[in-house]
């Protein structure tokens, strides 16, 4: 299978799982991840999953502190840490950094302002789909900590911080 190939089903696997996680909760967040992270296992090296790990966990703790901190919340969930469904997602994006969004990744001046705006927008979605309400000044809280928190791994990857060797998709091109 061609890298462009690779980088496709990545993105169409993400979406896929964005829309269960969203949309089915838990119940359908976790085949649906689980899936897309058996088939992320032919493709990720050791390396990555290192990668995939801290980001996902990095993201889980953020989500959670926002969320005790009410910047948004979920209806009829009183657990002190986020719903599965938004920790599988975490895992979920995090396996697209060094696929099919490694072009804007593998770039600070495209990742930081791209997350900083698709985020936000990502969030209010979610709300509209009835997953989780945002709190008034969510989405400047949301936009300014995913530009950060992509800054940071931006620099944990490309100065290896983070080993991930490169990404698996760019080292199969011939």
């Amino acid at each position: 299978m061609s890298a462009t190939q690779l980088k496709v089903i990545n993105a169409v696997a993400f979406q896929l799982c964005w829309f269960a996680c969203v949309l089915g909760g838990s119940l359908w967040a976790l085949p649906a991840v689980l899936a897309f992270m058996i088939w992320h296992r032919k493709v990720a090296t050791k390396e990555e999953w290192l990668f995939i790990s801290v980001l996902s966990l990095s993201g889980i703790a953020l989500d959670t502190l926002w969320y005790q901190l009410g910047v948004f919340s979920f209806d009829n969930y009183t657990m002190p840490v986020i719903p599965a469904w938004l920790a599988l997602l975490w895992l979920a994006f995090s396996a697209t950094l060094l696929h099919s969004l490694h072009t804007i990744f593998s770039r600070a001046w495209l990742i930081v302002p791209l997350a900083a705006i698709s985020a936000p927008v990502s969030y209010y979605a979610g709300q509209k789909f009835g997953a989780l309400t945002l709190g008034p000044d969510a989405l400047w809280i949301i936009s300014a900590s995913w530009g950060g928190l992509m800054l940071a791994a931006y620099f944990a990857h490309s100065s290896n911080i983070i080993p991930t060797l490169s990404s698996p998709t760019e080292r199969e091109k011939p």
